[in-house]
């Protein structure tokens, strides 16, 4: 399943991080056993010789199995606490920032284990142009976003805001662009660039969809939030569309979260 030393010793050490951290209580039992099924299904899927059925089928697996291992929280469990944030007098806290190991260790699997390789006339825009829209996408979605909602300043305390930076960067943007870039939209770039050879149906197709399933998961935020978030999904794509690189997505997302956390209104406030 995996060949190299190097695979076979980051098989090992995941093995033993999820064991101490089902020791630890950290990470639910179950969705450790999870990860040890995505890692399967990932060697199987990047395994030579298969036939294009076979690892359709096992791709079919996968996609779901990492979304479940991501989200699923057993009752009665709770993922560490690093902060929270004060709700009103005599309100419970209205945010509680908690380390989600599985949605961590699934985004960096995807990372190490599907990194795309490059494809012979596989479209890659220029670099001043890559640069661009990661440099204008954070301020374009945030600017955007605060008469949009409604949001207001609302600074949050130092430790706070490098303790979000970390869980942000490594937990949210790393998980979630891994899981829309690495395992949905280059694989169906790949898919449609094997029936047409127009790049823009090959770009654009991947592109807008994953953009609408960005939406649906976050489509418990309702109202004009959603118009918000299209922006965002689509502009998080439209710099992995143009690089094929996921730094591109995962630093946007990071600004996104991180000016919006640390100096505005946070967080939305759910659909009514």
């Amino acid at each position: 399943m995996f060949n190299s030393f190097s695979e076979k010793i980051a098989a090992g050490l995941l093995v033993a991080i999820i064991a101490a951290l089902v020791l630890l209580q950290w990470l639910p039992l179950v969705n450790g056993v999870g990860l040890l099924g995505v890692v399967g299904l990932v060697g199987f899927v990047r395994k030579e010789g298969l036939s294009r059925k076979l690892k359709t089928g096992l791709f079919l697996l996968l996609v779901p199995l990492v979304f479940w291992v991501a989200t699923y929280e057993p009752e009665g469990f709770a993922y560490p606490v690093v902060f929270s944030l004060a709700g009103g007098e005599g309100v419970a806290s209205r945010y509680e920032f908690d380390v989600n190991f599985a949605k961590a260790l699934c985004g960096f699997l995807l990372v190490y284990f599907l990194w795309p390789t490059r494809r012979e006339g596989e479209f890659v825009a220029r670099a001043r142009y890559q640069f661009l829209v990661a440099l204008l996408a954070p301020a374009l979605i945030v600017a955007l976003a605060i008469p949009v909602l409604g949001l207001y300043l609302q600074p949050k305390a130092i430790e706070q805001m490098l303790l979000f930076a970390l869980g942000n960067l490594l937990i949210i943007c790393v998980a979630e662009e891994a899981f829309l870039r690495l395992l949905l939209q280059q694989p169906l770039r790949n898919a449609i660039a094997g029936i047409t050879t127009n790049r823009w149906v090959q770009e654009l197709i991947p592109l807008l969809l994953v953009t609408g399933i960005f939406v649906v998961i976050h489509s418990g935020i309702g109202g004009a939030a959603i118009w918000i978030y299209a922006l965002a999904g689509f502009l998080y794509g439209l710099s992995y569309t143009l690089s094929k690189n996921i730094c591109y997505p995962i630093m946007i997302h990071f600004f996104v979260n991180q000016i919006h956390f640390s100096f505005l209104t946070y967080p939305l406030p759910a659909a009514g």
